[in-house]
């Protein structure tokens, strides 16, 4: 008696088919974790240029600019860029520079700063970074984006 080792064209075709099934239905859950991806790493990096810019503030005793929304520019001795990453925006009412004393204080600052990255232009997913007018960064706030 003769086995048959493989597959038959039927048996490859289902299978093909059920995979299909399954990748279409993963695709648009795959695109809100890449969202969400692009709005954790483009809050983490501003916490991080923010921190750095201050850091170097009272470090260097020199007064250091840091700039969101910029294009590629590169950083200078005295201002530091931020661009988010993907399809991540700043919130148009959020303030696009913001000054570090060499102090380590906020300059010109009468109440806390807050600066609010949505996951992209028209969504709903945000994330504050609050910075006080001591200059202290407070890590990211989840909310909404409206």
């Amino acid at each position: 008696m003769r086995t048959n080792r493989g597959f038959t064209l039927i048996e490859l075709m289902v299978t093909i088919a059920v995979l299909v099934i399954i990748a279409t239905m993963a695709v648009p859950s795959f695109k809100d974790l890449i969202l969400k991806q692009n709005l954790k790493k483009s809050s983490q990096e501003l916490v991080e240029v923010l921190t750095k810019a201050r850091a170097k503030a009272a470090f260097e005793r020199r007064q250091i600019t840091v700039r969101l929304n910029t294009s590629v520019v590169a950083d200078t001795e005295t201002q530091l860029n931020w661009m988010p990453n993907g399809k991540s925006v700043l919130k148009s009412s959020s303030p696009t520079t913001i000054t570090f004393l060499s102090t380590g204080l906020v300059k010109d600052a009468t109440s806390d700063t807050s600066f609010v990255v949505c996951e992209q232009s028209s969504g709903s997913l945000s994330k504050t970074v609050s910075i006080s007018k001591m200059g202290t960064i407070q890590q990211t706030v989840e909310g909404t984006c409206s």
